[in-house]
């Protein structure tokens, strides 16, 4: 991974990607021309080795810490960081129940950071990607966001914790009323508040040439769904695997039109019909729930 941090921006630049034989992966995290200090952070665990030795499926992470709030870069570091060590530490859970010990887990670890002098009142979203066989897995706190892209069709796979998300949910206001409301910053769940953390957990089904697209409110403020499901669409007719081309595209797009808020993008492209890892049913983490 590549990590170009200063003392004026936060967690700086971060690029990183990887080619496995099922699937390629691409992270890109920018400060954008807006904001001074970049808090969002993304990372992953994608191990090279053939996938009939993995304990546990790939996992990608984005995190968007709080702006306005004491260390919003930090938090969002410290979620990513936490999330990805407890993923990798391994145990006999299902990789439901796994992916949301890993969040819990860095609630946790947000949480203590707080407590530090300098910290305290930080917090931060963070949006999971796991896949378990022909199936993927997405945890998510906050309004960072996972969509499943299929041929041109982008599909929102999680629901925002957010006060304008609820009020659409409820048909308060309409989604033009949302685009500007002045709450649409405030978030009803983030990592780091509280000991204990609500997370959701959203599964679907996964096919060849699915891309998968976790990103910071930055990225999809800037860049609308049927924006994403064409640009996709037409990398993938160009040239197969796309994740590099695809996070620099919609980054590259969100950051022209003067993104308001930090822009991350992490995107995993799936390259084969083959179950992701591959079968496992003779471990405990692949067990029938």
């Amino acid at each position: 991974m590549s990590v170009d941090p200063s003392a004026d921006a936060g967690n700086g630049v971060v690029t990183s990607h990887g080619v496995l034989a099922k699937l390629t992966w691409a992270l890109r995290s920018e400060p954008g021309d807006v904001r001074p200090h970049n808090e969002d952070y993304t990372g992953a665990f994608a191990p090279t080795t053939p996938d009939d030795a993995w304990d546990r499926g790939p996992l990608v992470v984005v995190a968007d810490g709080l702006g306005g709030h004491a260390a919003g870069e930090v938090a969002s570091r410290v979620a990513v960081d936490a999330a990805i060590a407890d993923w990798t530490r391994g145990s006999a859970q299902a990789p439901r129940q796994a992916l949301r010990s890993a969040v819990r887990t860095a609630n946790v670890a947000v949480y203590d950071a707080a407590l530090e002098s300098g910290h305290h009142g930080m917090g931060t979203t963070i949006t999971a990607l796991t896949f378990a066989g022909h199936n993927a897995l997405v945890a998510n706190v906050g309004d960072s966001r996972a969509y499943r892209i299929r041929g041109d069709a982008c599909e929102q796979l999680t629901a925002d914790h957010s006060k304008v998300a609820e009020m659409l949910r409820m048909r308060l206001i309409t989604p033009e009323q949302a685009a500007n409301h002045p709450a649409r910053s405030m978030l009803t769940r983030s990592l780091g508040a509280d000991p204990g953390v609500q997370v959701d957990i959203v599964e679907t089904d996964v096919v060849r040439d699915d891309v998968f697209l976790l990103c910071s409110d930055g990225l999809w403020d800037a860049v609308g769904r049927v924006e994403m499901g064409a640009i996709v669409a037409g990398l993938i007719g160009e040239r197969s695997p796309v994740a590099v081309e695809v996070a620099a595209a919609l980054v590259d797009l969100a950051l022209k039109r003067d993104a308001p808020d930090n822009v991350t993008a992490a995107v995993v492209h799936v390259t084969s019909d083959r179950p992701i890892p591959c079968s496992a049913g003779r471990r405990s983490l692949f067990r029938r729930r």
